[in-house]
């Protein structure tokens, strides 16, 4: 879901969890147990919606971030 939102690619979300726009997603097994999978929390789909618009208006990296933190403050 995340990657169609963005139309991006997984490094895109890494680069956004390093910047802390993004929750970092935890590791579980897919169905077969042998394929590692990242879970996203449950806020991440809709912060990524949130990134994506702001990004569409032109907004800088630096004031997403600072919009993200007033929106989802750190705990």
């Amino acid at each position: 879901d995340l990657l169609a939102v963005t139309r991006s690619t997984r490094d895109t979300l890494y680069q956004w969890v390093a910047l802390k726009l993004l929750r970092r997603p935890w590791l579980t097994t897919g169905t077969d147990d042998r394929k590692l999978i990242a879970a996203w929390p449950p806020e991440a789909l809709e912060r990524v919606r949130f990134i994506v618009a702001k990004q569409r208006q032109n907004h800088s990296i630096d004031e997403i971030a600072a919009l993200i933190e007033n929106r989802w403050p750190r705990r």
